[in-house]
């Protein structure tokens, strides 16, 4: 039997609205596929072999009703509230699918198991090795005792200590000898040799930060 014959006799039999789905769920025994039905549907609408009738983007399918069949006003009402549970059914179905194929890509865009498994191994890789840099770097450092470290306070205290009085002494005389003079201070220096903080680019503050705090003055 032809897709078109099967599809009339089964509207005919069951005398009730199908969308194509619908009838493509239960033709598909007979080898009926939702293509062929669709196309069976279409063919028979426009020979007006069966109603159409349009829901928004959905269409639903009937039998033609003889006159000795009309409906009463309550099945027509039954007949179209069927129509609009289906249409509905189908659209909830629809967002059902979107959300499955959404959470497909997601899922596709994971790590499988196995590259996980394959990542936890190279991190675990890493981690040992970085682990084995550590160990001989321990091993091999050399650490600065007490007395060592104070030592190195000192003498870095006594240094700045020298500094800022050697500072304010050549600022003392400068001032003294360099009331008179009308010519640029830093062209002065750089002609008879002095090395300012600014040329040597230092600042006695700044290091002066780096002595700990017991030390400062």
């Amino acid at each position: 039997m032809a897709a078109e014959e099967r599809v009339l006799t089964f509207l005919q039999q069951q005398n009730r609205p199908y969308n194509t789905q619908g009838v493509a769920d239960h033709l598909a025994q007979y080898g009926v596929k939702k293509n062929q039905a669709q196309k069976a549907l279409d063919t028979l609408s426009e020979a007006n072999t069966i109603v159409c009738k349009e829901f928004g983007k959905t269409k639903i399918y009937m039998a033609v009703q003889n006159d000795g069949d009309a409906l009463t006003k309550e099945e027509l009402e039954a007949l179209q509230q069927q129509a609009a549970q289906l249409a509905e059914k189908l659209q909830s179905v629809g967002s059902n699918v979107q959300r499955a194929q959404k959470e497909l890509r997601d899922l596709q865009c994971s790590l499988s198991a196995e590259e996980i498994q394959s990542r936890i191994q190279e991190l675990k890789a890493q981690w040992e090795e970085a682990s084995a840099k550590l160990a001989t770097l321990k091993s091999t450092a050399k650490l600065v005792t007490a007395a060592e470290r104070s030592a190195v306070e000192k003498a870095f205290a006594e240094a700045m200590d020298q500094w800022a009085k050697r500072k304010r002494m050549f600022r003392s005389i400068w001032d003294q000898v360099s009331e008179n003079i009308d010519q640029n201070v830093k062209e002065l220096w750089e002609e008879i040799g002095v090395e300012s903080d600014e040329v040597a680019d230092v600042d006695l503050a700044q290091m002066q930060q780096l002595l700990p705090k017991r030390t400062r003055r």
